[in-house]
């Protein structure tokens, strides 16, 4: 079955060579030039993955990745963008995104991206159907991307919901930082190693009753995590 693939950019020139090379490559192809317009057809047709612009006038694209969030948690969105500071990107793989390439781009690597994003999202829900993990007062629902403490919803972002996931999966493992970066953003994102800490420190605060002293994702130091409890 024939992939639909989503192109948001305010460029026409841009949407029109993404358009006519991805339906070329075998995907069917729909186009927004605004966050709006993307939002109003996600509404009504169903999306295999988005390639949405950062850098967009009015609603810009972490606006609009923000509410694709809300609707659509598992929705595979890479971004396309003119920024290269580390900073933006993270912030866009942070806010939920799987993946970024910067502008100028090659549309063989695009493709190349696509292809990757679709089969580890499809890997993540073929692994997942309706298990559940329950360690304590924490409670994961893998198919749903729900998790529950203490009887109450908490929002995570995608690469904090992997990194629970991994932990909670084998408790008493320990995972090196490079590890956890492989495992919820793949080996392209290695050199960002470190940004695991904040990762584990803002779930700390969600899931924890006690940050400072956790119960649930332990360090392990000069090493990385582990789950306890």
């Amino acid at each position: 079955m024939k992939k639909t693939i989503c192109i948001v950019d305010d460029e026409q020139k841009i949407r029109e060579m993404v358009h006519s090379y991805l339906i070329n490559e075998g995907y069917d192809v729909r186009e927004a030039g605004s966050g709006e317009e993307a939002l109003q057809l996600l509404e009504k047709e169903n999306m295999d993955l988005v390639l949405l612009d950062i850098m967009m006038p009015g609603m810009d694209g972490y606006q609009t990745l923000r509410e694709i969030r809300t609707i659509q948690k598992k929705l595979p969105v890479i971004l396309l963008t003119a920024k290269t500071d580390e900073f933006d990107k993270l912030l866009g793989l942070e806010m939920g995104a799987d993946d970024y390439i910067t502008k100028p781009f090659s549309l063989r690597e695009l493709v190349a991206r696509m292809k990757a994003v679709l089969r580890r999202t499809q890997s993540d829900d073929r692994d997942r159907e309706e298990e559940v993990i329950v360690k304590g007062n924490v409670r994961i629902n893998l198919s749903t991307y729900e998790v529950i403490v203490q009887n109450e919803p908490i929002s995570l972002t995608p690469t904090e919901f992997k990194i629970l996931v991994t932990l909670f999966q084998k408790p008493g493992r320990v995972y090196s930082r490079l590890q956890l970066m492989n495992i919820a953003m793949g080996e392209i994102y290695a050199n960002y190693e470190r940004s695991i800490d904040t990762h584990v420190s803002n779930l700390r605060k969600k899931i924890e009753e006690d940050p400072a002293n956790p119960k649930y994702i332990q360090t392990v130091y000069g090493i990385g995590y582990k789950c306890g409890g």
